[in-house]
């Protein structure tokens, strides 16, 4: 059944890049390891596979959303594109940014990830405001309607708990080689884009697409 899903992914991702203009094959050859991208350490994914690292304060995180979303239309599942929150950002408080972590995990298993990332940025870089306790981010999912109850216990569980060690701990690997800025994309867990050397962001999703294709 793993390999029917594999399969079925590349195919998908494969019909993707043959059909869709943003790609060109015969482009490919202009992305040089070294150049237009480097490898990270990691482990290769052996499926597609893009993971955002991101703060919710981040003022280019936010404009960066409209793309973001291009991205995820490269995808053969949108969720294989995985937003990872990044903690410490200069001049925050740590303990909120801890919460807003796990606010975002616990919006995904609530399945309301899309609308509450949207508040959240909302909130910080429309309303100009700032979250001083739990209260304050549980409103939000009152807001959309999430049950209170529901959003404790989800909240507190072990599951949540556990992933947000994973988003800290991925983004301690990524700061030790260096990498510190958001928003910063890694493909396939194995190669980061260098946004320096592209022209347009339309060459920035080719060369995304291109990487895309580099699985295990």
């Amino acid at each position: 059944m793993k390999s029917k899903i594999v399969f079925s992914s590349l195919v998908l991702l494969t019909s993707f890049l043959l059909f869709n203009p943003v790609f060109n094959i015969a482009q490919a050859a202009q992305f040089e390891l070294g150049e237009h991208y480097v490898e990270v350490k990691g482990i290769q994914s052996t499926t597609p596979q893009v993971t955002e690292f991101f703060s919710f304060y981040c003022p280019h995180c936010y404009k960066s959303e409209p793309f973001m979303h291009k991205v995820k239309a490269l995808l053969p599942d949108p969720n294989q594109f995985i937003k990872n929150h990044v903690d410490g950002m200069p001049g925050r408080k740590i303990e909120i940014e801890h919460l807003l972590t796990k606010a975002l995990i616990t919006a995904d298993l609530l399945n309301v990830k899309e609308t509450i990332v949207q508040s959240i940025f909302s909130y910080i870089h429309q309303g100009k405001a700032d979250f001083s306790e739990l209260k304050d981010i549980k409103n939000l999912f009152l807001l959309k309607g999430v049950d209170s109850q529901e959003f404790d216990k989800t909240f507190g569980s072990f599951n949540v708990n556990m992933a947000a060690n994973t988003m800290r701990n991925k983004t301690d690997l990524l700061r030790k080689q260096g990498f510190t800025k958001v928003p910063t994309l890694i493909i396939n867990g194995k190669y980061k884009p260098n946004t320096e050397s592209l022209k347009s962001m339309d060459e920035y999703l080719e060369l995304i697409a291109f990487l895309l294709t580099k699985t295990a």
